[in-house]
């Protein structure tokens, strides 16, 4: 059970996450805008607002749900001092390496880089002790899709300290880059999203149990993305269709499985938000069909590299599946946990319904949406079109991060 302390400790994360992905949208939308009017800017910008992005709004964010989910084991005994010295170093070494991409200044982003290297890797350290301490059946689910994104992330941590040896001697390997990135964004980003999905089935009582076709599919994933890791390090790119068919199969197996696994949580889901929850689907929707075929689209680069479609996989990828999944996890965790907070309990199931999941969510879906159609558009029209979808994205995103941060403030809210 998710006690008022707990949810003070998750707050921290989940506020921090926000207000990193509000700095990413604002320098995605003010970069992008300038590139509307041709100003190319040569600050080395992009490099950090990618890890404010990666590192602050997604990781601190993924570590806030998983630590929901260990709270809601009573097996499992979280130290408050631990959680709370995690975010501390996390946000300091996010800070310094940020700096030190923007200054360009090598000492600078080596202490930030340490300091996240440490906290990640204590939380991964952590990640698995709690994973232990939890009872043999809430191991097979939602929690093993985050142990086997937990070691993405210490793949892309310790690739990431490689490449920073190379960004010293100015010889980055385009392979060790690339497999950088989808460690990150497939190992430790997707696999953790996916878990978090399972785990949401439940509504306020998160599913940490399984069915077979569920942890059957959880191996096939971590399977296909050792695979692919394995080839992209040694640049076997015609063979990374091997892996794209496991990742597939691991898809489709998740699919088939979802149905089952929302029947194990029905039971704890409350009648009043199960509706509302509905005002969310559009993001889960639009996030697995843009992973669809973000995944289709990697057969394609792999036949075709380097001419392959990889700004339509990246924009499906990143923006369509990463964004949007990532932001209904959010959008359905933080107004929940402000009701713990503050105890608010209320007959009016309208009202509540309404605080949960208000018409902000669904507008900011439907322009999110739009705007990475624009951006999907502009591989047939223009590059400016691709500026401006991009532009808009980080405008919308940004509204709807600083909605979030105001309506789900400190108080109580439910009233106002």
């Amino acid at each position: 059970m998710l006690t008022q302390k707990n949810a003070q400790l998750l707050l921290r994360y989940y506020r921090t996450s926000i207000l990193y992905l509000l700095l990413t949208a604002i320098i995605t939308a003010i970069i992008f805008g300038l590139r509307l009017f041709n100003i190319f800017t040569s600050v080395p910008i992009t490099a950090a607002t990618v890890h404010l992005g990666t590192l602050g709004a997604l990781t601190l964010g993924l570590m806030g749900l998983y630590l929901r989910l260990f709270y809601s084991l009573e097996s499992v005994t979280v130290n408050e001092w631990t959680v709370k010295t995690i975010h501390i170093l996390m946000n300091i070494g996010i800070g310094l390496l940020t700096l030190g991409f923007i200054l360009d200044t090598w000492p600078v982003m080596a202490v930030g880089f340490v300091g996240v290297a440490y906290a990640t890797i204590w939380w991964v350290i952590q990640y698995f002790r709690w994973f232990f301490q939890a009872d043999t059946q809430d191991r097979k689910g939602a929690l093993l899709f985050g142990a086997f994104g937990a070691l993405g992330l210490v793949v892309a941590i310790l690739i990431g300290g490689y490449l920073f040896h190379g960004y010293l001697s100015e010889n980055t390997v385009q392979s060790m880059r690339l497999t950088h990135i989808h460690a990150g964004f497939v190992g430790w980003a997707s696999m953790g999203l996916l878990g978090i999905g399972v785990a949401l089935r439940g509504g306020s009582s998160p599913v940490t149990k399984s069915v077979p076709a569920l942890h059957g599919s959880a191996w096939l994933w971590s399977v296909g993305i050792v695979v692919l890791l394995s080839l992209l390090v040694t640049w076997q790119l015609s063979a990374l269709m091997i892996a794209g068919a496991v990742v597939l199969l691991g898809f489709f197996g998740y699919g088939y499985s979802m149905p089952k696994v929302g029947a194990l949580g029905s039971n704890g889901s409350e009648q009043t938000t199960s509706k509302g929850s509905k005002r969310l689907l559009p993001f889960i929707i639009i996030g697995f069909i843009a992973l669809f075929l973000a995944i289709l689209l990697g057969f394609d680069i792999a036949v075709n590299y380097p001419s392959g479609r990889a700004g339509s996989h990246r924009i499906l990828g990143v923006g369509g599946w990463l964004l949007l999944t990532f932001l209904m996890a959010l959008l359905s965790e933080i107004p929940r946990t402000i009701l713990v907070l503050h105890d608010i309990t209320t007959s009016d199931s309208d009202k509540i319904t309404q605080f949960l999941y208000p018409n902000t969510f669904k507008v900011s879906w439907i322009f999110i949406t739009l705007a990475l159609a624009v951006m999907l558009g502009s591989f047939f029209s223009s590059a400016t079109v691709l500026f401006g979808g991009t532009f808009i994205l980080g405008l919308v995103v940004a509204g709807l991060s600083i909605y979030i941060l105001v309506k789900y403030r400190s108080g109580a809210p439910i009233q106002s």
